[in-house]
């Protein structure tokens, strides 16, 4: 079973206008992409609202997905709001970092993607850039098309699954200045950009891309939901013994 963070809106976003009936109601929203991945990877998706207690849920998940949105609030880092930062939502950010480390903690499996793979970061201790200008906000390409090459850190999870080099989609500007302490740099981009991260002791991955929109499934998702099983199955061999 794998948690997937959402987002919230104001449910008269919906309707493209002023509701009345919906003033002062919130809708939450999660990307079906991810649901789709980790069905066919053979997991069980399960949406997690911010409601939900972190410490409760790390006790009942096998693994999480930290999924994109909105920017991370820079207070969260250290950082100042600017004039490139989206709308942002200091709740789910506070929601999405104690799940973070409550299954960091806990043993969950994790996959950070775009700003989970931020969020991830921010959680451990890492700082990040407040905007990144050139070759990473593909805003104007289909979500699936990869735009740019990164080259994988040997030894590394990701090169297990991907290899020295993976092209990858990018629909960011937030981005990873200053990695966290126990956790060490597995890819960049060409230009040098922090792409993607793995905890040292613990399997834990974030990705600054969006795997859930590529093609087929992803390695990584599978690889996720592997991890999940294998936790999984020594729980219910715990509580057997």
């Amino acid at each position: 079973m794998v948690g997937v963070t959402g987002r919230r809106w104001p449910a008269e976003t919906l309707h493209n206008g002023d509701v009345p009936a919906l003033r002062g109601l919130c809708v939450d929203a999660f990307f079906t992409a991810y649901a789709r991945a980790i069905a066919e990877a053979g997991g069980l998706a399960v949406f997690v609202p911010r409601e939900s207690d972190p410490e409760v849920l790390a006790g009942r998940l096998d693994g999480v997905v930290l999924a994109g949105g909105l920017d991370v609030d820079p207070a969260f880092y250290g950082g100042e709001v600017g004039a490139e930062t989206t709308l942002l939502d200091p709740e789910q950010d506070a929601f999405d970092i104690a799940l973070a480390r409550a299954a960091i903690v806990r043993g969950i499996p994790v996959l950070g993607t775009c700003r989970g793979h931020e969020v991830l970061n921010v959680a451990l201790g890492g700082t990040l850039q407040d905007h990144r200008r050139d070759g990473h906000n593909e805003r104007g390409c289909a979500a699936a098309q990869r735009v740019h090459d990164v080259s994988i850190a040997d030894g590394s999870v990701l090169h297990a699954l991907y290899g020295p080099r993976v092209s990858v989609n990018s629909l960011h500007h937030q981005a990873i200045a200053t990695a966290a302490a126990g956790v060490r740099v597995a890819a960049r981009s060409d230009d040098g950009l922090i792409e993607a991260i793995e905890l040292l002791d613990h399997d834990a991955v974030g990705v600054q891309w969006h795997p859930e929109f590529h093609d087929g499934l992803d390695p990584i998702l599978l690889w996720l939901v592997v991890q999940a099983r294998e936790r999984s199955g020594r729980r219910d061999r715990g509580a057997a013994g």
